[in-house]
């Protein structure tokens, strides 16, 4: 019997991609394509898919919405498909059944559909209704930054999202020793490896705790529980040397934010 399948997505070159990979495999029947949120009701509604791939932003309704409009016993098994999106990231990680990150590869797409047929043969039904429930109560709480209360003070992540080859890697910050920004790009350096992340650094710092991390240059940020040293060098800079024995360099412009840093508290 056939995996009937429904894509949606905003995009026609993804909707076009997406089919693709899907008519390649034999146990797939794609029974329509939608563009947007509003259709994608509807299309689910009328031809009762198995599987849909779908889209987190589109116009009209986005990704989340769409569930939220489908009764429990109208909802496919989803694999969702997203450019990056934190919130989504977040709620992807306890509650979906898989995710695609665009751009991804073939063999990514093979692993998402692998494990969306795994759950069709289970035929979890009622335990994927509940994990979609959870996964949109998640995203409306983080949408209402978290309830009624205001958080009393910024949350940080402890961890950030690496992509590598299609596939997503979530490190804890912990591990992170520095990061420098590199055009379009940023490279986390780790414990384990480098990765690139497309991001700015500026972006980056937003996100992390600043009584743990520090601007040392407009290309710089460390991890001051991995800094060992701090040595003077030409023209008031200094240089940092890190517990992974590389040598960053501190800029005048930022050094009076490390001696506040280092400095002690008042008696």
């Amino acid at each position: 019997m056939k995996i009937r399948t429904l894509i949606i997505d905003d995009e026609p070159l993804a909707r076009e991609g997406l089919a693709v990979l899907c008519a390649a495999d034999p146990e797939i029947e794609v029974v329509g394509q939608c563009g947007d949120g509003t259709a994608a009701v509807q299309a689910i509604r009328r031809e009762h898919p198995d599987l849909a791939f779908l889209d987190v932003q589109m116009p009209k309704r986005d990704g989340f919405e769409v569930l939220e409009n489908l009764a429990a016993t109208e909802r496919p098994i989803v694999v969702f498909v997203t450019a990056f999106d934190q919130y989504a990231i977040r709620a992807f990680e306890a509650c979906a059944v898989d995710y695609l990150l665009k751009p991804f590869t073939d063999k990514r797409f093979q692993q998402a559909l692998a494990r969306a047929k795994g759950e069709l043969r289970r035929n979890r039904t009622q335990e994927i209704d509940q994990r979609l429930d959870e996964l949109i109560a998640r995203v409306n709480e983080l949408r209402q930054g978290g309830g009624a209360a205001a958080p009393a003070k910024p949350e940080y992540a402890e961890r950030i999202v690496v992509k590598a080859g299609g596939d997503l890697h979530f490190i804890k910050t912990s591990d992170v020793l520095w990061i420098e920004a590199q055009g379009d790009f940023v490279k986390v350096q780790t414990l384990e490896q480098p990765q690139l992340v497309r991001e700015t650094l500026q972006s980056m710092e937003q996100k992390l705790d600043g009584s743990r991390f520090l601007r040392i240059h407009r290309s710089f940020l460390v991890n001051v529980q991995h800094i060992k040293r701090v040595a003077p060098a030409l023209y008031g800079d200094h240089t940092v040397f890190m517990s992974d024995g590389s040598k960053l360099r501190l800029s005048r412009n930022y050094r009076t934010k490390l001696k506040a840093f280092i400095a002690p508290p008042p008696a």
